[in-house]
């Protein structure tokens, strides 16, 4: 009598134990559960900063750029401003030289003409000397009208050359700069695609890892499904034993109403046990499902199963 009694506050025992362990798992996959989509939720949140900083990034590339190339029309268009200014000024200080040779020349005519009228008053001879004075003053004026006029061609050819040099400077200086700011853009592709391909390879390596978790936790959950098998085969043989021990020794009516409740605690037993081995299989298939739909809905994103959940009751 005391054994059987013994034996049934051990079942109660071990049924409490186990309801609290139950509860105990219920409350740490509530709390993984919490934990998994906070972690998701920074996850998401690093993503948007990452993000939002190269945008960032590429807008102020592209300011400076554009920065870059006003200064260098506004240099270019300072640069043709003077030029201009000082073909202006060469063309007036020409202009003003040419004026005063005409002055001069006028006077000069003015002069001569004088002279020519004082010669033909004194005699006729001295009137052919003047006319072949001033035949010959016509040359040497001639001759220095067109020494000047040929120093003023080569000066205006050098001005033109100077000014071609001066040109051409700038085009290459554009050129440069030009040449730079491609060679900018080519690094800074060239970072994005390294970029990229070490995130590529992380990733791999990442899903290969959790690929390696997810075999790792499917043995962990077969053999421990195994291990609660064997041990809820053993209680069944155990309770069994007891079954038939208790039915040898029943030798009257107590013994049997004692035999009718140990049945009952032991088809409530069982009972409890095939619910609970058929919530363990549902809550690892819900589990899979959520885990499987987070993976598709995340893209490549992925959250190992705790392997708690797993853990059959002991």
């Amino acid at each position: 009598m005391s054994s059987v009694e013994a034996n049934v506050e051990t079942l109660i025992m071990r049924m409490d134990e186990r309801d609290r362990m139950d509860a105990e798992r219920r409350a740490e996959r509530v709390r993984l559960d919490a934990e998994w989509r906070e972690e998701r939720r920074e996850a998401h949140a690093r993503q948007d900063a990452e993000r939002a900083e190269r945008y960032r990034l590429e807008a102020e590339q592209r300011a400076e750029r554009q920065k870059e190339r006003e200064r260098l029309e506004a240099e270019r268009q300072k640069e043709r401003d003077r030029l201009e200014a000082e073909r202006q000024k060469e063309r007036e200080h020409l202009e003003a030289e040419r004026r005063l040779a005409e002055a001069e020349s006028k006077k000069e005519r003015e002069r001569l003409e004088a002279e020519r009228r004082q010669a033909e008053a004194e005699s006729k001879k001295e009137r052919e000397q003047l006319e072949a004075e001033r035949r010959l003053s016509e040359a040497e004026s001639k001759k220095e009208r067109e020494r000047l006029e040929a120093e003023r061609q080569k000066e205006r050819e050098r001005l033109e050359a100077e000014r071609q040099k001066e040109r051409e400077r700038l085009e290459a200086e554009r050129r440069e700069a030009d040449a730079a700011w491609q060679k900018t853009q080519a690094e800074w592709r060239q970072a994005q695609a390294d970029e990229r391909k070490e995130r590529q390879r992380a990733e791999a390596e990442q899903a290969a890892q959790w690929r390696q978790q997810d075999i790792e936790i499917q043995r962990l959950a077969a053999e421990r499904h195994t291990e609660y098998v064997k041990r809820i085969d053993a209680r069944f043989d155990n309770m069994e034993r007891l079954y038939y021990e208790i039915k040898a020794d029943m030798k009257d009516l107590k013994k049997t109403v004692i035999i009718t409740a140990i049945t009952a605690s032991l088809a409530i037993v069982l009972g409890v046990a095939a619910f609970n081995a058929t919530l363990l299989s549902g809550m690892v298939s819900s589990f899979e499902s959520g885990k499987n739909n987070g993976r598709a809905e995340s893209g490549k994103m992925r959250f190992r199963l705790p392997s708690l959940l797993l853990t059959a009751p002991r």
